[in-house]
């Protein structure tokens, strides 16, 4: 199985104690499932469910194929060059610093200048996701919001990774409780804000086109690269920062001091991914104080990595990744215009989406342009094979060559 890209950098996992700083949990046993799982998660034949914005809730969709251009490029490299400068600047002062207090005083001031970035970082894509959902800005320009977010918070990881190493260059020094909750928490912030498709971005590849939906508060991204149908979704709703942590109230309200906050929200997650945990037990995190719990499994037919919020307990962001051979189609739409024959195979509505372009008397595969909706979303090559995403509601399907046209009017779900 492909692996997800390289931002989709692996968690380190501690064990829990009883204090919010980190905590993971992977065993065999299963939960019953109990509740009913949100409206935004979908459920997905043969597969594990998917966390969607609801679909009266979507503003605006659009098919781009923007990658990184030059100006956008240096700005992105120019910002993480600033952050990596930062972090070697702040791990030499470290080392020269002559005191526990004047190395708590550094790893303090390093931390919250990391929070204060975090919380622009969130404002600025909470921006772009509401000016694209008005119609403010275009799909290019809150694509390149989200790779420039993607990258500053990528990079802002390293630089926790590097302030958690520290220590081992101090004999005799430790980040005390506190500071590694607030750690911990700002890098699960930080994990929230970086994807697969805003790495994609990033790697400036623009040979596949980009599916966007989004809300004045939500957005959702997917594409296909190589052979592999990934997505990334942010529900604006499903996260309330403020809110108590549910998960760990319950956990120390229950009168079993056996009880932990990670077996409350691993049941919730049951409810959700059903199909999954049939088959699996995933790992699950939690991230300091911040009421965020990290899900993350990989499962017969891809990867996922889901995130609950212990404030509303449901997902608020998720990231997956799944083989196209495992992809099971449901119907079928074909029409042939004289042996020009197009065919739209159908998994899920906003999944992963197969066309294929063949002369219907000899088989031949056909090459050509393919549109949905008017939008190109790319060619069927000399195979006459093209996987894209498949938008909401009725919609067209366009294959053009230099000498034809064929079009498949694909009904609803």
């Amino acid at each position: 199985m492909r692996p997800l890209p390289a931002l989709l950098v692996a968690l380190v996992f501690v064990t829990a104690t009883t204090l919010p700083v980190a905590g993971t949990l992977a065993t065999s046993a299963q939960p019953q499932t109990t509740a009913t799982p949100v409206a935004s998660i979908d459920t997905v034949d043969n597969t594990t469910n998917q966390l969607a914005i609801p679909s009266g809730d979507v503003r605006r969709t659009s098919y781009n194929d923007t990658g990184i251009d030059v100006g956008s490029a240096t700005g992105t490299w120019s910002t993480q060059l600033q952050h990596r400068h930062d972090a070697l600047a702040f791990e030499e002062r470290f080392r020269r610093a002559d005191s526990s207090e004047a190395r708590a005083r550094l790893v303090t001031d390093r931390l919250s200048a990391i929070e204060t970035k975090e919380r622009a970082l969130d404002e600025r894509q909470k921006r772009a996701t509401a000016r694209y959902a008005r119609g403010e800005i275009s799909a290019s320009a809150f694509l390149r919001t989200r790779l420039g977010v993607n990258a500053e918070a990528s990079e802002l990881l390293e630089t926790i990774e590097r302030i958690q190493s520290v220590p081992n260059t101090a004999p005799g020094y430790s980040l005390n409780d506190s500071m590694t909750a607030r750690l911990r928490s700002v890098e699960g912030e930080l994990r929230t804000l970086t994807g697969p498709v805003g790495g994609r971005l990033q790697s400036g590849a623009t040979d596949r086109t980009i599916y966007i939906e989004a809300t004045d508060d939500s957005y959702m991204l997917a594409t296909v690269i190589d052979d592999g149908y990934v997505r990334e979704t942010r529900l604006g709703g499903a996260r309330d920062a403020s809110a108590p942590d549910r998960f760990l109230a319950t956990a120390t309200n229950d009168g079993d001091p056996e009880t932990d906050r990670l077996d409350i929200a691993d049941e919730r997650a049951a409810d959700l991914y059903p199909w999954l945990y049939e088959r699996q037990k995933p790992s699950l995190t939690f991230y300091g104080d911040s009421g965020i719990y990290e899900l993350t499994a990989d499962h017969p037919h891809g990867e996922l990595t889901a995130y609950l919020d212990g404030g509303t307990t449901d997902i608020f962001y998720e990231e997956q990744f799944r083989d196209l051979s495992d992809v099971r189609t449901t119907t079928t739409e074909r029409t042939v215009n004289g042996s020009f024959a197009v065919t739209v195979h159908r998994s899920s509505t906003t999944g992963p989406l197969l066309v294929t372009a063949a002369n219907s008397e000899t088989g031949a595969t056909i090459d050509g342009a393919v549109r949905i909706n008017g939008q190109p979303v790319g060619t069927t090559g000399n195979d006459g094979v093209l996987w894209t995403v498949e938008p909401r509601g009725t919609y067209t399907v366009t294959v053009e060559t230099d000498a034809r046209t064929t079009s498949v009017t694909v009904p609803a779900n």
